[in-house]
């Protein structure tokens, strides 16, 4: 969900489209109607072929074993009918600072290349979002002192952070995903839970209510540490802006910590 580096591809040659997935190493091609492509692989041998007939696999090429597209073995196997693929190309791997990489392919026999450029992206500040978190527990804690406060305090913490919690893993399930389009069963389970927990927010009142405020809190948190990385790598891998994602993890998990901590005070009114 956070890498060091961008891929930037060029132009495709007509007659091809490529997409580079999750910001990293997972190449996705597709062929016009009529139109065959052969990829070649690191030792330039023929690696895989798509065109009218399917996607097709030489399973005796090298490259094509390592980056178990196929078992050893020989000839063409057919891997599916379609004028798309995508696979986990190693030859994206970035190499110090900055640099080019060029996969040799054919288009219906003309030699060309799927190319492009690879650029380190620098480590993001960490004192915002640290001094978000810190101003957002002080402000937490000095609204507390009021016991009369405590339990509206937990539930707009609570609900505060469970949607930025929801937010961050939509935001990330719409792209983190190897094989391209969404997926749908983090989104689903996001939902379930948001549905689970939203609902005693909403219907309970007094101290029931506010520990369901904790525990909403608690698994907003719990949800979003495993996000952590967007915090030291520079390039996130979501549907949102880098700095709008990481700012729904920080919300998540600070405002999801404060509403458990606020909801274990005592004396809650109402």
């Amino acid at each position: 969900m956070a890498i060091d580096y961008r891929l930037e591809l060029a132009p495709a040659p007509a007659g091809l489209a490529v997409r580079i997935l999750d910001g990293d190493r997972d190449l996705s091609v597709s062929v016009r109607r009529g139109t065959t492509l052969l990829v070649r692989g690191v030792l330039r041998e023929p690696m895989l072929r798509i065109g009218p007939g399917g996607v097709f696999v030489n399973a005796a090429s090298p490259t094509a074993q390592s980056d178990k597209l196929v078992a050893t073995g020989s000839g063409w196997k057919r891997v599916n009918s379609a004028s798309s693929y995508t696979w986990h190309e190693h030859r994206l791997a970035p190499a110090g600072q900055s640099g080019r990489f060029a996969i040799p392919v054919e288009l219906d026999g003309r030699a060309s290349a799927i190319a492009g450029t690879f650029v380190r992206v620098s480590k993001p500040a960490l004192w915002p979002w640290l001094g978000f978190g810190a101003v957002l527990a002080a402000a937490t804690a000095l609204v507390a002192r009021r016991r009369s406060l405590r339990l509206p305090l937990a539930v707009v913490l609570a609900a505060a952070g469970g949607t930025a919690a929801f937010a961050a893993t939509v935001t990330f399930a719409l792209r983190d995903r190897p094989t391209g389009g969404v997926a749908w069963l983090p989104v689903g389970a996001a939902i379930g839970v948001a549905l689970a927990l939203g609902v005693p927010l909403v219907r309970l009142h007094g101290r029931r209510r506010g520990q369901a405020a904790g525990l909403a809190g608690a698994v907003a948190a719990a949800v979003v540490i495993e996000t952590l990385p967007v915090f030291w790598h520079g390039e996130v891998i979501s549907a949102l802006p880098g700095n709008v994602a990481r700012l729904a993890c920080a919300l998540a998990l600070v405002g999801g910590a404060c509403a458990a901590a606020v909801s274990l005070l005592p004396e809650f009114d109402g």
